[in-house]
């Protein structure tokens, strides 16, 4: 299978790609974790079974699935999909790099009582993983260079149909105003929803779209862990100049909400599937 991007919008979105990625790179204060998410993984695992109704994408998705389907969730992180949607079809392949991901799957699962899921602890493109009547990726393609490639992998492992989850604009987006303030210089910002829409339509794969809820951002549970998530995402160092500069920001810049605290500016997102049939 080809793995260089060949339309304008797969050249394109790779442009950007690599430029946000050396960008990371020259600003980063320390060498980083050998797993960038473990002190966010927290945040990507479902509600405690019960907790709180089926969200708006989980929702949808279960209406493309029978019983006796399987499904794949390429970059299924801790499992907000993966481990609810296992209760609705014969069994879920969880595809995900992240041991610090892969933890928290496993734990929610088995708090769930849900055990047909197996996990694949590779990244889409060296997973080797038999077609699955539904084939997912929710909230990963922002971050990946060979677009085309990551696709068409999709499309030829879904016996029946394969579905991108993504925002109108990265989750990260409610990073931006600090990355501007604590590095001086703007944040590249990673393609989304209207880049795939033209990818797919150069790719000559004719989707549907459909739209979702709004997501509010989750809140950080206190400052400190605002702190720290922060400094994740912005690449900050625990300590330093920019540390300090961070610290008093969000000193001014955390307001206090329903289960924690959020950024004055973090606005509501706006989530859709792009899903085609194969």
């Amino acid at each position: 299978m080809a793995t260089e991007n060949t339309t304008p919008a797969g050249i394109a979105w790779e442009v950007t790609v690599v430029a946000e990625h050396a960008q990371s790179d020259r600003v980063r204060e320390d060498s980083g974790s050998d797993d960038f998410w473990r002190p966010l993984a927290h945040k990507f695992v479902p509600p405690k079974k019960g907790e709180a109704p089926p969200d708006d994408t989980l929702i949808k998705l279960i209406d493309l699935v029978s019983s006796s389907d399987t499904v794949l969730d390429v970059g299924s992180g801790g499992g907000r999909l993966a481990i609810p949607l296992a209760e609705s079809c014969s069994h879920v392949t969880a595809v995900e790099p992240s041991e610090a991901m892969r933890e928290q799957l496993m734990t929610t699962a088995e708090a769930w009582g849900v055990g047909n899921i197996s996990v694949v602890p590779d990244r889409w493109e060296q997973a080797e993983v038999e077609p699955h009547d539904l084939v997912i990726s929710a909230h990963v393609v922002y971050t990946v260079t060979k677009i085309e490639s990551f696709i068409r992998k999709m499309t030829a492992h879904a016996r029946k149909t394969a579905a991108i989850i993504t925002f109108e604009r990265p989750a990260t987006a409610s990073y931006l105003p600090l990355w501007s303030y604590i590095h001086d210089e703007e944040r590249i910002e990673l393609p989304s929803l209207q880049q795939i829409e033209q990818l797919l339509t150069q790719m000559g794969i004719k989707f549907k779209f459909t739209p979702l809820l709004g997501w509010e951002p989750r809140p950080f549970k206190t400052r400190e862990q605002a702190q720290k998530e922060c400094q994740t995402r912005l690449f900050v160092a625990p300590g330093t100049e920019k540390d300090q500069k961070l610290s008093e920001l969000l000193s001014d810049s955390l307001i206090q909400v329903e289960g924690g605290f959020r950024l004055e500016w973090a606005k509501t997102h706006r989530p859709a599937i792009v899903s085609w049939n194969v």
